[in-house]
């Protein structure tokens, strides 16, 4: 798989509902001559996506707005057999303007009623949705793809596939909150990542499964280039804080937990253990019940179409605390500009995988590649959801403490917890990790983290794993890219299609295709996955010489029988 290029534009229509009128614009030139269309166009360096809609207003029609009086409506993706790249149009409409439309050398603007909009004229895609929203029914905030036999002649009237449909009422963001409304936080850093093209996929995904709001924090200042991908996404759904004075004396002032991680707050953990109760006590107030920390390398997945339903069932059921399965992404190409676009493969967390012979020979198949033994190379303790505003603190980037009295569950029969009333079967949602699945990327994340201490917040001491010879590796400068090329090869990387088949037969593995359907990646003949009857298993006695996590899987099974 590969990941598709996508050029974010505005769409933006002027309109006096009382009367049933919209302003649209007769393409004078360029792409879509000779068709009635609203206004917009492409982002200039630096824009939003807001300051971008207004822009092309003025240019193309000689009307001036405020971004207050601007409603972003929807999105709509535009896929052309005969273009590489595609097109993300952000639809937006107003009511208040100043100024009367004027021709310009690009548009001839002309107001329409609604039953009088020139369809036929238009691009073919409006017939499926336009009319519909002039008149109120195609709830918004819509999500919308179209694919199109080409972008200019006949090809560009042929629609040959489509889909439309509004995101539920949830997900729309607004400060009275309703059922099932959440926000992904996540603090972010791409001073030195090879490509963007993970944080624009990590919005897109997890605005398109219908979370109300993203909050991204900045974790430096001077990391301009996640300011410019967050500009391209619609600021009422994706907020943003930078790291700094005002950001600091936020926390101070709101988070419980300041007094005890300020001293650490060089260290990353701290800031995200900071960033994660911040927007927990503030989420209410932006009309989220509902928050989920992520890590830029993580999706919150879920084949459903929503996040939505799954939140207000536990509201149904007063859980305030929701902790998932994740699962770890195999790369098997050996880099890639968008991890979230190409990576199919999993190691399933060992709890949810069956206890035979079969699975556990592929189980140590993965310890065996690790000079630590390890099956996951990272953490596997889940992530969990929590209830926003309800004095939750955080005490770790993958759980909450919950006041007294509040009910907390789990999708993990965890041995080490031994909490059985609190478990519960969810397999989905679960968290698609996807750590290092690139080698430029397993590069750049340790430049990022640099020489971390031996300690976590001075208090829990990093045990010998991968991410501590990722580190020890990486400090080593003038072997650095070498050692952990090596590294990467050896334990990370994987291109053996036999044994995946092997691996997939035995459920230890699994694929997920939902997050790069959804993400609109391309095959990659070069890459794609073969199939191939799986090898014969080694044969392995079930409770022969316990290594690794194979005493928390056996018991976890006894855990969910309890």
């Amino acid at each position: 798989m590969h990941c598709r290029e996508k050029t974010v534009l505005t769409l933006i229509y002027p309109r006096r509902p009382s009367e049933g009128l919209v302003l649209l614009g007769l393409k004078k030139r360029g792409f879509g001559a000779g068709k009635w269309n609203g206004f917009g166009g492409k982002l200039d360096p630096g824009e939003s996506l807001e300051e971008s809609a207004l822009r092309e207003l003025q240019e193309e029609c000689g009307l001036t707005a405020r971004i207050a009086d601007l409603h972003w409506r929807g999105c709509l993706t535009y896929i052309y057999d005969t273009k590489a790249k595609a097109m993300e149009v952000n639809v937006f409409d107003l009511d208040k303007w100043d100024g009367e439309p004027i021709e310009t050398d690009e548009m001839a603007p002309q107001w329409f009623q609604h039953e009088a909009v020139p369809i036929d004229s238009m691009w073919a895609d409006d017939d499926y949705w336009l009319l519909q929203f002039l008149d109120g029914k195609l709830n918004t905030p819509f999500i919308g793809r179209f694919r199109f036999k080409g972008h200019e002649g006949l090809a560009s009237s042929e629609v040959l596939e489509h889909s439309i449909a509004p995101l539920l009422p949830a997900s729309v963001p607004g400060k009275t909150s309703q059922p099932g409304a959440a926000m992904v936080v996540s603090t972010v850093c791409f001073l030195n990542a090879p490509s963007l093209r993970p944080l624009e996929s990590f919005l897109r995904y997890h605005l398109s499964k219908g979370f109300a709001r993203i909050m991204i924090f900045v974790d430096a200042p001077d990391d301009t280039r996640t300011l410019n991908v967050v500009r391209c996404f619609p600021a009422a759904r994706v907020l943003c804080k930078v790291r700094g004075p005002a950001l600091l004396q936020e926390q101070e002032k709101l988070c419980p937990s300041f007094a005890a991680l300020h001293s650490h707050v060089d260290e990353v953990s701290a800031r995200q253990l900071l960033d994660a109760e911040l927007a927990s006590i503030i989420a209410p107030d932006l009309g989220c019940r509902w928050v989920v920390y992520l890590d830029s390398d993580e999706l919150f997945f879920t084949h459903d179409d929503s996040v939505v339903p799954h939140f207000q069932m536990l509201e149904e059921r007063n859980i305030y605390q929701m902790t998932y399965l994740n699962h770890e992404g195999v790369p098997e190409q050996k880099d890639t500009d968008d991890y979230f676009a190409t990576v199919t493969l999993f190691k399933q967390h060992h709890f949810s995988v069956p206890l035979t012979s079969q699975a556990r020979s592929s189980l140590h198949f993965w310890m065996e590649r690790s000079r630590r033994s390890q099956y996951f190379l990272f953490y596997d303790n889940g992530k969990s959801a929590c209830r926003s505003g309800c004095g939750a603190v955080s005490r770790s980037q993958h759980l909450w403490k919950l006041p007294s009295g509040y009910k907390s569950c789990t999708a993990l029969a965890d041995p080490r917890r031994m909490d059985p009333e609190g478990f519960v079967d969810c397999p989905d949602p679960c968290v698609l990790h996807f750590p290092v699945c690139g080698l430029r990327w397993l590069i750049a994340k340790y430049k990022t983290l640099g020489s971390f201490p031996e300690k976590w917040l001075g208090k829990v001491s990093v045990s010998d794993s991968f991410h501590k010879d990722a580190r020890d590796l990486a400090s080593c400068t003038e072997t650095a890219a070498g050692a952990l090329e090596q590294l990467f090869m050896q334990e990370v990387y994987f291109d053996d299609s036999a044994e995946a088949a092997r691996q997939l037969q035995s459920r230890t593995c699994i694929r997920v295709f939902g997050h790069v359907l959804l993400l609109d990646s391309l095959p990659d003949p070069d890459h794609a996955p073969e199939a191939v009857t799986a090898a014969g298993a080694t044969s392995i006695e079930m409770f022969d010489g316990l290594m690794g996590i194979e005493k928390g899987w056996i018991l976890s099974k006894a855990m969910q029988y309890l």
